[in-house]
């Protein structure tokens, strides 16, 4: 009868242990310099800033999205080769993005659970309850770099409302520095 009993303790050890080793380990702090001045440029040019009346709401994780070849020309994809392998790679794993944003407007780093929260009963509507003025939400992928970080890929997106809303790859070119 003991051995039955160690048997199945040690079947549910393995089971607990099976299942906590297939936790996702929890995202570490972004806090790539050059990311950041990437992200300043673009989020000016974000559909929800445009629209912000208050604080802006930006997801605090990070988004990952793959990069399809076809979406850039054979030179593009040639120029930034480095820096989109580096984007892939910075993108396998969900980043926790920090109050390091150059804006005009304020803004407020919100998680992906509060802003699914903010939707559940009338959407839009509870979401603009919750957030006002803020325009809706953007979202950041990580900034994939070349070596010498004057190239690079990132992937944003910014849902206000309904129908409106937009995203997408932008590659940069840093140019007299």
């Amino acid at each position: 009868m003991a051995s039955r009993e160690g048997f199945a303790v040690v079947v549910l050890m393995l089971c607990f242990s099976s299942t906590v080793a297939q936790q996702p380990a929890p995202a570490s702090p972004y806090d790539v310099d050059e990311a950041y001045r990437v992200y300043s440029v673009l989020l000016p040019r974000e559909e929800s800033y445009e629209f912000a009346r208050g604080t802006l709401v930006i997801q605090e994780e990070t988004v990952s999205e793959h990069l399809d070849a076809k979406c850039l020309t054979k030179a593009a994809t040639r120029k930034f080769k480095d820096a989109i392998v580096d984007y892939e790679r910075a993108n396998t794993k969900q980043w926790l993005l920090q109050r390091l944003f150059q804006s005009e407007k304020p803004y407020g780093l919100v998680s992906s659970d509060a802003i699914k929260a903010a939707f559940k009963e009338r959407f839009w509507d509870s979401f603009e309850s919750r957030y006002p003025g803020s325009g809706g939400y953007i979202t950041f992928s990580a900034v994939g770099f070349n070596n010498d970080k004057t190239l690079a890929v990132v992937y944003t997106g910014s849902s206000c409302g309904g129908l409106c809303g937009r995203c997408g790859f932008h590659v940069l070119e840093k140019i007299n520095g």
